[in-house]
């Protein structure tokens, strides 16, 4: 009986510290999962914040325009994909070469200054139908809204009949360095530019108008959407009858080397 006594007593102590070592598991639990929860609710607070912050600076900044299939388009400016045709009446079955750029985009500026002209044309002559994409992503690498009052500005310009005059006004207005901060195209040096490049008199009246009132704003937020619909991650990316040009093999600020690729690429 005695040694039954003490088998009792034992199992009865194993028992009662199996008892205590599977709370003390679940207390452990429990602490790591209230821990895990307040780990979470500090990310996601900072996140938030982070979050709060940055859309509390865009706003600050005057904001990003929101795409709006019902905003207005410059005359002649494609309803549905938002691009600037540079010819207009181009003949059907030429082959369409279509650039997307942003003004603030130093390498959009160089391939205006290179092989711009000879596109134009290529153009003019019937050759390829040459399209214009702009975009405004730049103003949020900069930090600036110099994108998108280019952008309006120029839709103003098309209005007025100064299309590829005033296209290439703006990338020569380009600074020749831009840094985060800087502060990009201003209403009024697009102003400056319209008289420039001979809008007077009431188109110039209309024009200042427009400018001011950024009239073109949506116009500009809906082409820069078509990147995304493009998966065009880069500027200047030039698409020949829908396909991109491998531009990392091309030259493309050579004319004497970017018009024969057109043309290869409009034959595949």
């Amino acid at each position: 009986m005695a040694d039954e006594s003490k088998k009792d007593a034992r199992q009865k102590a194993a028992e009662a510290r199996a008892a205590q070592q599977a709370a003390e598991r679940r207390r452990e639990r429990m602490i790591r999962i209230i821990g895990g929860l307040v780990v979470v609710i500090v990310v996601v607070g900072i996140i938030g914040g982070a979050y709060m912050f940055s859309k509390n600076n865009t706003s600050a900044n005057g904001g990003t325009p929101t795409p709006d299939d019902g905003g207005a388009t410059p005359t002649g400016v494609s309803t549905s994909e938002y691009y600037v045709t540079a010819v207009a009446n181009t003949p059907a079955g030429i082959p369409t070469v279509k650039i997307y750029e942003d003004f603030q985009c130093p390498f959009c500026k160089r391939l205006e200054e290179t092989s711009g002209r000879a596109l134009i044309a290529e153009a003019q002559a019937g050759k390829i139908n040459l399209q214009w994409q702009p975009g405004i992503f730049m103003d949020k690498n900069l930090q600036n809204s110099g994108s998108l009052t280019a952008t309006n500005a120029w839709g103003c310009a098309i209005d007025a009949g100064k299309t590829l005059e005033f296209h290439e006004g703006i990338f020569a207005e380009q600074p020749a360095e831009e840094t985060v901060g800087s502060p990009g195209f201003t209403n009024q040096q697009m102003l400056a530019l319209g008289t420039k490049v001979g809008i007077t008199g009431e188109a110039y009246t209309t024009f200042e108008s427009c400018v001011n009132s950024a009239k073109y704003n949506t116009w500009a937020a809906n082409s820069n959407a078509q990147f995304d619909a493009a998966g065009v991650s880069s500027t200047p990316s030039i698409f020949v009858n829908g396909k991109e040009l491998p531009n990392k093999n091309i030259n493309i600020y050579d004319p004497a080397v970017l018009l024969p690729a057109i043309e290869q690429a409009a034959k595949s």
